[in-house]
């Protein structure tokens, strides 16, 4: 009998690979409480705006994804690096992944509008906001990435990807610490490498 990757370590594939943003969606541990709270509040003269603010890798998109799923109506645009974004004409929210990549006329005409707005972005757009008259709630995108809710975050990824009932690998809060050490709250580089770290695992173990 042909072994099925993985299936040494009662796994469906590598916990760490790509994942698709239903994914992503579901596994999403964040707290959007703030985020809804300001977003369903009444502001007639001064429409809402959530800023998620952080480096790459620090989870912005998956905040994104999860605020996403809550507004059925909602537009989505994610802006390449080096690429123009075509702005939504329809949906609300809208939500714009990297948000920096905008154009200062993109900026200004957006920021102007009357649109609910979810920006993920590397930079504080707090003072242009303000003066085009938004009421803005910024939150840091690694500001729930202590080393136990980590911890939890990649436990759950592990999870995900049982194949059957039983015994998987564990990843421990000691790599968890190690990691946050090399990596700091960079989600995105701390699974890169559990993802190479699981490829070479040959029995289910902690990690």
């Amino acid at each position: 009998m042909i072994a099925l990757p993985f299936e040494h370590l009662n796994l469906r594939r590598n916990p760490f690979g790509e994942i698709s943003a239903e994914e992503r969606t579901s596994l999403a541990m964040v707290d959007l409480e703030a985020a809804m709270t300001h977003l369903h509040s009444a502001f007639e003269l001064r429409p809402p705006v959530v800023q998620l603010v952080g480096d790459k890798g620090y989870g912005k998109t998956t905040h994104l994804l999860a605020i996403a799923a809550r507004f059925p109506e909602a537009a989505y645009l994610y802006i390449p690096e080096g690429e123009f974004g075509k702005i939504p004409q329809l949906g609300e929210p809208l939500l714009v992944d990297e948000a920096q990549r905008l154009t200062v006329w993109q900026r200004r005409k957006l920021f102007r509008s009357g649109r609910t707005l979810i920006l993920g972005t590397h930079r504080d757009f707090t003072g242009p906001l303000n003066r085009a008259g938004r009421s803005v709630l910024t939150l840091a995108a690694d500001r729930l990435t202590t080393p136990e809710r980590v911890v939890e975050i990649l436990n759950a990824r592990v999870r995900a990807m049982r194949r059957h009932e039983g015994a998987i690998p564990v990843v421990t809060m000691s790599t968890v610490m190690g990691l946050l050490e090399v990596y700091g709250p960079d989600l995105r580089s701390i699974q890169h490498s559990l993802y190479e770290i699981f490829e070479q695992l040959r029995s289910i173990q902690d990690v």
